[in-house]
């Protein structure tokens, strides 16, 4: 049966407006947490009823900055102080001062108003994702709402990973004709956490300065206003995270640690770096180096071979590696592989597609978190990984198609 496209579009956006209202009508999260508690989650995130959420670093952290006071303090004593959030976290935030900037707007709300505002947020820059990507406002509109039945994807509207994927997906769009805004949108996604930075390289090897300005100019206004602001949150940042010991453990022969190392450490982070030397010592982590290199050297040729811009597949696989080589890594760190997880489902490869739909349904079944959910994460960018090198593959079996006369044009 063929489906012409503009039919398929207006089904996708029926079924996502019908799936966005039931969203909406859901109650709150159980304390059972199973897969349908994310989804209410989710719901619930818009309405401004979440407890907390990490975007609350976010926003302490902006009003630290704003009103001149400590941007990195133990954050369970100053989120009780300023916004009245009973949640114990004994250490101070790990991200960076730039990604407090993005919480400029709903800072200052009260936490439900802020909170469900930022949702709302991201629930558009999901759209403008989408649409930055290729596909139409119809289908863009209409596969938000089916996103948010994917447990990252609900987990990330109280997180910053979205504005991480929006940032490369206006980068992307940009590519062609705008070099110096599509720089500057990289260096607004690596605002969250430094890695999307990574798709400079693109820009270098091919001398884009134009592009390289803009991506500059991200990073010296973002620490030009935050040192107007406080002088000190610089300073502080790096001694949070590279300086500044504490007591993590009541264990009598534990030692101080740093903020960042506390939080590496941890038996949930499911970096897939920290996953291959946990279980697997520095064999493990030469494995994955391995692996890391192998998909480098597979598709190698995508780095140079392009003129006016640089391909889709070039641009996924360094969206690729900007998620897999975070040292720190939880459910919603995997927002940013979503649209990676597209393109191979746009390729229509059977044994990719596998893998991302793999990677749809792994995050759906170890929702709980903790250590038996750390390997099954850190899996889904380690199979991803391997699409990257098994559809360069010559055989028949890693180029077969499916479904490739289900659509037709209009």
């Amino acid at each position: 049966m063929k489906l012409k496209q503009r039919s398929l579009e207006n089904i996708v956006l029926i079924v996502g407006a019908c799936v966005f209202f039931w969203l909406l009508l859901l109650p709150k999260p159980g304390p059972e947490w199973v897969y349908y508690d994310t989804i209410k989650y989710g719901s619930t995130t818009l309405k401004g009823q979440i407890a907390f959420s990490d975007f609350v670093q976010e926003a302490v952290g902006f009003r630290a900055i704003y009103n001149k006071t400590d941007p990195y303090p133990v954050l369970g004593p100053e989120l009780k102080k300023s916004l009245d959030i009973d949640w114990g976290v004994v250490h101070g935030s790990t991200h960076p001062p730039t990604s407090f900037l993005l919480a400029a707007p709903v800072a200052f709300f009260s936490w439900p108003v802020a909170s469900a505002l930022w949702a709302w947020l991201m629930l558009c820059l999901i759209v403008l994702s989408f649409h930055f990507y290729g596909l139409s406002w119809k289908l863009s509109l209409g596969l938000m709402p089916l996103t948010m039945l994917w447990p990252p994807a609900s987990a990330s509207l109280g997180q910053i990973t979205i504005v991480w994927m929006f940032g490369l997906a206006m980068a992307y769009y940009f590519r062609e004709k705008r070099l110096f805004w599509s720089g500057a949108s990289v260096g607004l996604a690596s605002l969250t956490k430094y890695f999307p930075g990574l798709l400079m390289i693109i820009f270098l090897l091919k001398r884009k300065w134009t592009a390289i300005l803009g991506f500059i100019s991200v990073w010296v206004l973002a620490l030009s206003l935050i040192t107007l602001l406080n002088p000190a949150t610089l300073p502080r940042y790096f001694e949070e995270q590279v300086i500044t010991k504490r007591l993590y453990d009541s264990n009598p022969s534990a030692v101080p640690m740093t903020t960042t190392s506390v939080v590496i450490e941890r038996t949930d982070n499911a970096a897939p770096l920290v996953i291959s030397y946990r279980y697997g010592g520095p064999f493990g982590l030469v494995l994955l180096v391995l692996l890391f290199s192998t998909i480098i050297f597979v598709n190698r040729h995508y780095f140079y071979e392009w003129k006016i811009c640089p391909s889709t597949r070039l641009w996924m696989l360094l969206a690729y590696f900007s998620a897999a080589c975070l040292p720190i890594f939880w459910i919603y760190s995997l927002m940013p592989l979503l649209p990676v997880i597209g393109f191979f489902l746009f390729e229509r490869k059977i044994l990719t597609t596998i893998f991302a739909l793999y990677s749809i349904l792994i995050p759906s079944i170890y929702i709980r978190g903790g250590e038996e959910s750390a390997i099954p994460i850190a899996s889904v960018s380690i199979f991803l990984g391997l699409a990257f090198i098994l559809d360069r593959l010559p055989l028949k079996i890693f180029q077969r198609k499916w479904g490739e006369n289900l659509l037709v044009a209009d």
